[in-house]
């Protein structure tokens, strides 16, 4: 169909109408019409181009993984320039235009929507707040992505249908788009579908006010870590009590969770099947829906897996050495108590380690494999990869929002005393416990109590807490850049970086203990420089795309990059 074509132009690529006004004028009538749109809004995020800057962005420039070193040409040199430090302005993962496409989709609900109330008595006032509703949130979580990499980007809420229109749009600085989407997230969650509302996938496919409340805390939490902001850390904690509570009125008896928890999560055992198999769980809120069939998730398949039966072909990334025998003290999920924690043992292939260029790299299980792993570690086999191509991707899920809490309660906290502390402790060990299967490997409250400074080791606690239960979900260089962000003095969101530069504003910092974490996937001299190159805010985000640079005059470029820049590349 027509409203299907994506036509590619420059000046943030949008466009997703013909230029053919006919066309235009004979769609938007009736309640299909809309409910085709929206779903094609939907429908967009599920691209690899989507998927794959997801991992990229979220996960590879962290240190959870390393690029496959035997992949050649334009792939391979990106990711490569991505895992240490070298990102040039044309790599392919420094472009916005598929996050643009799918905001100009929402765009366009928003605009063309309500005529058709007027054309179609069967679409109602409630269908049109709900599509309105979801099109806001879907926009602004697309808007959050782009300030999180790329931090002074076009805000545009207006929709592209032809080639007529100018597309030379200015950069806004994030707190002006973040205060925008808050803004717009305000109007959604009182227009919201209800959590309720399905029992199908609907109940975590699509914006509900769940996933609506999962976005806000989330923006809160990093505005509160940018602005060393109190009411933005209380803000966050309010939007996760409304989660925790929902979750709880939500809990059905018969869907094998653990009955004896304050929260209702999948028992550690079968947590993984139910999570990343079955998919849509009862603790997930709002997952990307793949039925490996009318749509499939190329990209995680590649990234993760490349093909289904691992037949001779590679993964485009490894999980780096971090995740190696939970009993060196050195890795992620040591506990001093063995290997007990079930994520563990399905996250990656901890008895199979490989040999990647220069580095130690263990096979990715996670989303991958169809079997769980429940005693021991696994070596890699073709038999434990059942088809990716059905892999949701999810976005929000319980754990991640009590994580979110505990973090924010930890900023609020004054001492050891405060019982914000004492509440974030708590809410980690309930994430931490439901994964492990000895009543002695338990976090215990008196490594906090006892600590030197014991809001600084509850910060540690929560960050090391969130790599383990959301490794490979997208999240992890977002934390990193919080952890820096509230050590970090002069960050200034309220202009943009490139107007900072020219009134000859010295840039803030990296916390240097954010980058000793980052860079220990590396090592030696290669971490070092990565270290070195990160030192400042700018090079904590992409360059803007060279393309638009090079014909939009409007846009800036990020300070830390120049469109002839070439670095002495370090591999």
């Amino acid at each position: 169909m027509a409203v299907a074509v994506l036509m590619m132009v420059s000046c943030v690529d949008t466009l997703i109408m013909p230029d053919d006004k006919t066309v235009d004028e004979d769609f938007w009538k009736s309640k299909r019409d809309v409910q085709l749109m929206v779903n094609g809004a939907y429908q967009a995020m599920l691209g690899e181009n989507v998927i794959s800057r997801l991992i990229v962005w979220g996960d590879l420039r962290s240190e959870e993984m390393i690029p496959e070193a035997t992949l050649t040409g334009a792939l391979h040199e990106d990711l490569t320039e991505i895992n240490l430090g070298n990102t040039q302005t044309d790599n392919q993962f420094a472009t916005w235009a598929p996050f643009y496409a799918v905001i100009n989709r929402c765009n366009l609900v928003l605009e063309r929507a309500e005529a058709v109330l007027e054309e179609d008595p069967s679409y109602t006032q409630g269908d049109y707040l709900s599509d309105c509703s979801q099109m806001l949130a879907l926009r602004s979580m697309c808007y959050f992505y782009l300030v999180r990499n790329f931090r002074d980007i076009p805000y545009i809420s207006w929709a592209y249908t032809d080639s007529s229109q100018d597309r030379n749009v200015a950069q806004s600085n994030p707190d002006s788009v973040l205060t925008c989407c808050l803004r717009d997230l305000e109007v959604a969650e009182k227009n919201a579908i209800s959590a309720n509302a399905f029992t199908d996938w609907r109940r975590v496919g699509y914006f509900t006010r769940d996933a609506i409340n999962a976005l806000q805390a989330d923006i809160y939490l990093w505005l509160g870590s940018v602005r060393h902001s109190n009411a933005d850390y209380e803000q966050c904690v309010a939007y996760c009590d409304k989660i925790i509570d929902s979750k709880k009125g939500q809990h059905v008896y018969d869907r094998g969770n653990s009955e004896l928890r304050d929260y209702w999560l999948a028992e550690g055992r079968a947590a993984y099947v139910r999570l990343y198999v079955n998919k849509n769980a009862e603790e997930s809120i709002f997952e990307l829906q793949f039925d490996g069939s009318s749509n499939t998730n190329v990209g995680l398949t590649k990234y993760f897996s490349h093909n289904t039966d691992r037949s001779g072909a590679v993964p485009y990334l490894y999980a780096s050495s971090i995740f190696g025998n939970p009993i060196n003290s050195s890795y992620v999920f040591y506990s001093g108590q063995g290997s007990t924690d079930y994520r563990a043992l399905n996250d990656t292939y901890i008895n199979d380690p490989k040999t990647v260029g220069d580095f130690e790299a263990l096979g990715i299980r996670k989303y991958i494999s169809s079997i769980a792993k429940t005693q021991t570690a696994g070596t890699e086999a073709a038999a434990d990869y059942n088809s990716s191509l059905d892999r949701n991707y999810i976005v929000y899920r319980l754990p991640d929002i009590m994580l979110m809490k505990a973090e924010a309660l930890t900023a609020l906290s004054s001492d050891v005393n405060d019982e914000r502390l004492a509440e974030a402790f708590e809410l980690v060990k309930s994430v931490n416990q439901r994964s492990k299967d000895l009543l002695t490997d338990v976090l215990k409250w008196g490594s906090i109590e006892t600590a030197a400074d014991p809001v600084a080791a509850m910060e540690t606690l929560v960050l090391a807490e969130r790599l383990r239960e959301l490794a490979f979900e997208g999240k992890r260089w977002y934390d990193l850049l919080r952890y820096s962000f509230r050590h970090t003095e002069g960050i200034d969101y309220t202009t943009t970086m490139a107007a900072q530069n020219d009134r000859g504003v010295a840039f803030a910092s990296t916390y240097n203990e954010m980058l000793t974490l980052m860079i220990r996937k590396l090592g030696g001299t290669k971490g070092s420089a990565v270290a070195a190159k990160m030192s400042t805010e700018p090079k904590l985000y992409m360059p803007v795309p060279l393309d638009e640079v090079s014909v939009c005059p409007l846009l800036r470029q990020n300070p830390g990059y120049s469109e002839n820049e070439k670095f002495n590349k370090n591999y």
